[in-house]
């Protein structure tokens, strides 16, 4: 998908890439599909709750497995933000690995990928859904994923107040 610099950084600046130029210069280089990098990550990131309560209200089913259990850690007095950010965490995770999942296709199934004899991967690419063919492929995906987190954390919960702060431990991610 060849690109112009001046249409690679209009287009970014369009779909509000916080640095536009730099996404577009690999863009426009031709040797990195930075489009399908943004967009992926930017969908993924979609995927994640925002860091507010609004969630826990917007399930379709409120007599479900999970509003009731939401519901009963209320009542129990949970901080409806220590919900949001443990909620939060778990997923930024989860779509993290899935990343790591594309890079690296044994990532996590080393056990499984080793009792094949084939060579089974899979990667992220360009597609031309008109031309029907597969262009370039998206390398390190997961050394993207913290830059395009909308709150700008870089995957990090939000900052507590002092007073609000508890004894937390910190893992890395898998």
């Amino acid at each position: 998908m060849a690109m112009t610099r001046r249409r690679a950084t209009a287009l970014f600046r369009e779909l509000g890439a916080k640095d536009p130029k730099a996404w577009a210069v690999a863009e426009a280089k031709g040797d990195s599909p930075s489009l399908v990098r943004f967009l992926f990550l930017t969908g993924l990131w979609r995927c994640a709750i925002g860091d507010d309560a609004r969630w826990m209200t917007s399930w379709a089913d409120s007599a479900g497995p999970l509003p009731a259990a939401i519901q009963r850690m209320l009542d129990r007095g949970v901080d409806p933000a220590d919900l949001t950010d443990v909620v939060r965490a778990m997923q930024v995770e989860a779509l993290f690995n899935v990343c790591c999942l594309l890079d690296n296709p044994a990532h996590g199934i080393e056990d499984l990928q080793a009792k094949i004899p084939e060579n089974v991967e899979w990667r992220l690419a360009e597609f031309d859904g008109e031309q029907g063919r597969l262009g370039r492929a998206v390398h390190a995906v997961h050394e993207s994923f913290d830059q395009l987190d909308p709150t700008g954390r870089g995957g990090e919960p939000p900052p507590r107040t002092a007073s609000a702060k508890r004894k937390t431990r910190t893992t890395k991610r898998r």
